[in-house]
């Protein structure tokens, strides 16, 4: 799967260089980056800027972050949190897609720092220890295989403790059988995998002859998976426990099966496979993996969030059968290939273009969650942050993040921040997942945190952007923030608004007026919708 992986890629890389407009490039970035950012003139262009993909075109660019060097979480050395681990290399990063992608990845395959408890006789901290692995896991997958990132999330010590997949006895110390947690067995159906409900390859819900949405698994399936998965606990340099019994936490290696602790019966998986009588653990794992990783549900499943993470909340119909079809079969026989499903939703004729297609734009785009609506501003106005000496600008950005309705990388539930189906307010059956975080205290701190990026000196913090490269003429400025921040579609009533505002006469200096206009603009649903 790798070779052909790898082989997909290398096609990819030998496509000719095709340049595109500043509009889609600009619009491929909001999609793949944290950020559009400009090179302003540094040589050679970075990958991430609007002028590398406006030179070699969408699919040249997607192959260059597809190799780009990938950003790591320390668990152990570093003194500064993750939070502040993650916006730093939100902003800085150079392999923006990957960073993108396992931010997706890690609101579907959801594990919460906060449900880590920390061991005080210890000296690590276990809850940053647990999640710098998880999500290194993610980053070294997003461009893998499904099937492969399954396996190790399943066996991941993080994953083990938040969903109880460790530790899940199928007998007592005498060999009485024993009620199995369902914990991780029911969320690996219902949010890893399947969803709910079959869906068709286009991602809308297959329904019975009374148009009732037919269930993707049953109570009697969750409790199967549930038996097959029993029996795996913490890795111990003493092995496994005697049978029940229990490993003491640890979040160095991956979790270990004990056979006397695994319910080694055939157990009726889904599709009426069975797992084989009498098998081992490991065994079992891999059956269970296979079968749900073969589910006609996964691809449309899966894919339908990671457009919906990258792209537009509401894809069409088409759109996702599309990329369907790439997560079925990547053009080598590969199901499952992320790195060529990511291509797949980026050059999409539905994601490239100046703008939406005509026949969608009442639907089309998403609301900017915290974290992009913060990296976007600071990327966007050629911000950088200082980590020297004492100063915490990622813990910074965290802090705003928290305020804003997402705290990284702590979401409150399995569910994440918020639901892949929660609905758009009064917008007719759309939904908007985003708006999940989003009420009168979320949208007043949105205001603070853009006031105080753009109002307040924040460089002591280490967060330092610069307005000396914007134009100091309104009419040039509204025209600077239509090219770069709304990619050529600003409406005449906002482009008014600003005039207005930079031409009133308590609008104070040149720099007043240009932090007053990127305070509007920011603010203003032309951007916090990502087109």
């Amino acid at each position: 799967m790798e070779n052909a992986a790898q082989a997909h890629q290398v096609e990819q890389a030998a496509r000719p260089l095709v340049a595109t407009t500043e509009p889609d490039a600009i619009r491929f970035l909001e999609q793949a980056t944290f950020g559009p950012r400009r090179a302003n003139g540094v040589s050679p262009l970075p990958l991430d800027s609007v002028e590398r993909v406006m030179s070699v075109g969408v699919s040249q660019a997607i192959t260059e972050q597809l190799a780009a060097p990938r950003s790591v979480f320390d668990g152990t050395t570093s003194t500064v949190e993750l939070g502040s681990q993650f916006f730093y290399n939100a902003v800085m990063g150079e392999d923006q897609l990957r960073q993108r992608v396992t931010f997706a990845l890690s609101q579907i395959l959801v594990v919460s720092e906060s449900v880590i408890r920390d061991n005080t006789t210890t000296p690590e901290l276990e809850p940053k220890l647990a999640l710098a692995d998880y999500l290194n896991l993610l980053s070294a997958n997003a461009f893998g295989n499904y099937r492969t990132l399954l396996d190790a999330v399943t066996r991941n010590p993080a994953m083990g403790t938040y969903l109880n997949m460790a530790n899940n006895l199928a007998f007592d110390w005498a060999g009485r059988p024993l009620p199995l947690n369902e914990n991780f067995a029911r969320e690996m159906l219902q949010l890893f995998t399947l969803g709910l409900n079959k869906l068709n390859e286009d991602g809308t819900p297959v329904l019975d002859a009374n148009g009732v949405p037919i269930p993707a698994y049953t109570e009697a399936q969750v409790q199967a998976f549930a038996r097959a998965l029993s029996g795996w606990t913490y890795a111990s340099t003493a092995g496994c426990p005697t049978r029940g019994h229990n490993n003491f936490i640890s979040y160095a290696q991956p979790m270990i099966a004990c056979e006397v602790n695994h319910d080694s019966s055939a157990q009726t998986l889904l599709r009426g496979a069975v797992t084989t009588a009498g098998a081992s653990a490991t065994v079992h794992l891999q059956e269970v993996l296979d079968n749900v990783f073969a589910d006609p549900n996964l691809p449309p499943f899966i894919s339908m969030q990671l457009i919906q993470h990258l792209v537009t909340s509401n894809p069409s119909p088409a759109y996702v059968r599309r990329v369907v079809a790439v997560f079925k079969n990547n053009g080598s026989g590969v199901r499952g290939d992320l790195g060529a499903v990511v291509r797949a939703i980026l050059e999409d004729p539905e994601a490239r273009g100046d703008q939406p297609p005509a026949q969608l734009e009442a639907t089309y785009g998403r609301l900017r969650p915290p974290v992009l609506f913060i990296t976007s501003l600071v990327r966007g106005l050629n911000g950088t942050l200082d980590a020297t000496g004492s100063k915490n600008p990622g813990g910074r950005l965290n802090t705003y993040s928290r305020t804003l309705g997402q705290d990284v990388p702590r979401p409150p539930s399995v569910f994440s921040y918020y639901s892949p189906k929660t609905p758009v307010p009064g917008g007719n059956g759309l939904v908007g997942p985003e708006f999940g975080v989003l009420d009168s205290a979320t949208a007043t701190a949105r205001a603070n945190f853009v006031y105080d990026l753009i109002y307040n000196n924040l460089s002591s913090a280490g967060i330092v952007i610069d307005l000396t490269t914007l134009p100091v003429s309104p009419n040039d400025l509204v025209a600077w923030l239509d090219r770069y921040w709304i990619h050529g579609a600003m409406s005449s009533e906002l482009s008014t608004a600003l005039l207005q505002a930079m031409n009133d006469s308590r609008a104070g200096s040149n720099t007043r007026k240009q932090q007053l206009a990127i305070y509007l603009t920011s603010l203003s649903p032309e951007f916090q919708i990502q087109r």
